[in-house]
């Protein structure tokens, strides 16, 4: 649970380490291995990144990274 997280990390006296990443970028093996290394180095959590096609919410680096791995064939499945 994330407050469990929050809480855990602030009685620890030390900020969460919630890293974001497109899932698919440079491609869909190396995505993962970004995200074992993290939670390696202790990542508490992960926001992960689905590209989709109409990234119109997101900022120009999600949008960009979206973008490239769409064109690398990332899809919802992988």
């Amino acid at each position: 649970m994330l407050a469990d997280m929050f809480n855990a990390a602030r009685d620890a006296g030390r900020p969460v380490f919630m890293p974001f990443m497109t899932a698919g970028i440079p491609d869909l093996d190396a995505s993962l291995a970004v995200f074992e290394q993290l939670a390696d180095e202790g990542a508490d959590a992960f926001e992960l990144g689905i590209p989709y096609s109409d990234p119109l919410m997101d900022g120009p680096v999600i949008q960009e990274a979206s973008a490239r791995a769409l064109e690398e064939g990332m899809t919802f499945l992988g």
